[in-house]
């Protein structure tokens, strides 16, 4: 039997986990404000605690965590809150909270879950690292936006790491926001006031790109006209994301191993070794683990980097993040394009929540600012909307791909064509590419990928 501290002003709360708390074995102690809680702290030793974050008075329940923290620097605390947003799981993480659940509480069996690891943790001494960092402020305004149970855990993790200087492997399909979650875990942390450098691997050929991370000596190949620091040495002691990891050659996998591990390297034509004191995350919108298993990408240098893995989920797996997604999106768009928008049509949002979003987050930000500028009112419309799905969705509207074959099929006959089968090929071919393009935002590497080609026949078929 544990005894357990409840912290919350509402009474109904309060006895629906005394009641629960009982049947489950434990002692319950009571308190209806911070204050309280307190002072039944100094004089009762619970073995842990479960705390509302908002709470009347002086004093919330962030505040009472801190100061709890200072009597019991080993107590175990879980926050309770019916404000699930990102930054307030950084700051009930960071706050030292052990972790925090969202009201309603729906799944009885997800607190008791909950309840018994905290209680496990405690009993064999795995305390927590305390995550001590402020708020993100940097980047508030580019935040990332998300309710659900998926997201829920992706913050903590966030939270998790930003004293947790590992190295980070973040994975997730194009537009989901792997460069945000990487930004929210360096200005989160003691990094915050270094520098941030992305280096995008799939963009750059193997000799630039050993170039830009490790820069190169005068005269080390035909155009190094100078001396060149590389991203490593410019970023020092701060953070460095590694795009698009699984796209390097196997020359350059086996290189950044070495430099991984002996935390030192040379500038290309260079034999001097400098320290490499930098944080290293690193994204892909592949599966590692597959490419691994498929032999191209390195098994060792995989399990350096994933030391901590966070999987970000595709939009069209966690829907229920769309409204939230657009109603920050708007607010973002007022402010950027000076527009007054105040709300989307119902409409807008059943055609939202029903579309696959195969470009993610990035794509319902571009459709949404696309809509704005043609917005002439204070609520966005359907038909602003519409002409955008229909480039990633052909199934909107009437001019579905169906309908687009059909006429130019019938426009091939009627102007006497001989092979109107190589036509209409080409004409879906087109199609093919430029809707990979645009789902790539011209990046011919990640197009290429998409359809399941290579660069040099994704170029052929761009020039014929």
């Amino acid at each position: 039997m544990s005894k357990i501290m409840v912290v919350d002003d509402e009474e109904a709360v309060c006895w629906a986990f005394e009641q629960f708390l009982k049947e489950e074995g434990h002692e319950t102690i009571i308190a209806s404000n911070a204050q309280e809680a307190i002072k039944k702290l100094e004089s009762e030793t619970p073995d842990l605690v479960i705390m509302d974050i908002r709470m009347p008075g002086d004093m919330d329940g962030l505040d009472a965590l801190a100061e709890m923290r200072r009597i019991e620097p080993d107590l175990y605390v879980i926050m309770m809150t019916a404000y699930g947003t990102m930054q307030t799981a950084i700051k009930a993480m960071q706050s030292g909270a052990y972790d925090y659940m969202l009201k309603p509480f729906d799944d009885l069996d997800q607190v008791k879950l909950i309840i018994d690891r905290a209680l496990k943790s405690r009993k064999q001494s795995q305390e927590l690292t305390l995550l001590r960092s402020e708020v993100m402020g940097k980047y508030q305004k580019d935040n990332i936006i998300g309710n659900s149970p998926k997201m829920q855990e992706i913050y903590k993790l966030i939270g998790t790491l930003t004293t947790n200087d590992v190295t980070v492997l973040i994975e997730g399909e194009t537009g989901v926001g792997k460069e945000l979650v990487a930004k929210a875990i360096h200005y989160n942390s003691p990094r915050k006031d270094k520098p941030f450098v992305t280096v995008n691997c799939a963009a750059l050929t193997e000799t630039l790109l050993e170039s830009e991370l490790f820069g190169h000596e005068k005269g080390s190949f035909t155009s190094a006209i100078s001396q060149k620091e590389g991203k490593f040495e410019v970023v020092h002691d701060g953070t460095i994301l590694l795009d698009e990891i699984g796209d390097i050659s196997h020359k350059m996998q086996t290189t950044l191993l070495r430099v991984l591990d002996e935390k030192k390297f040379e500038r290309v034509g260079g034999t001097k070794q400098i320290n490499m004191k930098a944080r290293i995350i690193a994204s892909t919108n592949k599966n590692l683990e597959n490419e691994v298993q498929a032999g191209n990408f390195r098994a060792d240098l995989y399990y350096r980097l994933k030391v901590m893995r966070i999987y970000i989920p595709p939009l069209r797996e966690r829907k229920e993040d769309i409204p939230l997604l657009v109603r920050h999106f708007v607010e973002m768009t007022n402010e950027n394009l000076g527009k007054s928008i105040r709300d989307v049509d119902p409409k807008v949002m059943d055609i939202l929540l029903a579309h696959n979003w195969q470009g993610n987050v990035r794509e319902l930000e571009n459709m949404l600012k696309s809509a704005a500028v043609l917005c002439k009112g204070d609520v966005i419309l359907s038909e602003y909307i519409l002409d955008n799905l229909r480039k990633y969705s052909p199934q909107i509207g009437h001019s579905t791909l169906d309908s687009a074959i059909e006429s130019t099929f019938i426009e091939k006959i009627r102007a006497g064509s001989k092979n109107p089968y190589e036509d209409i090929t080409n004409y879906v071919e087109t199609f093919l590419v430029n809707m990979a393009l645009e789902q790539a935002e011209q990046n011919q590497v990640k197009a290429a990928s998409i359809l399941g080609i290579s660069r040099t026949t994704l170029r052929k078929k761009m020039k014929s």
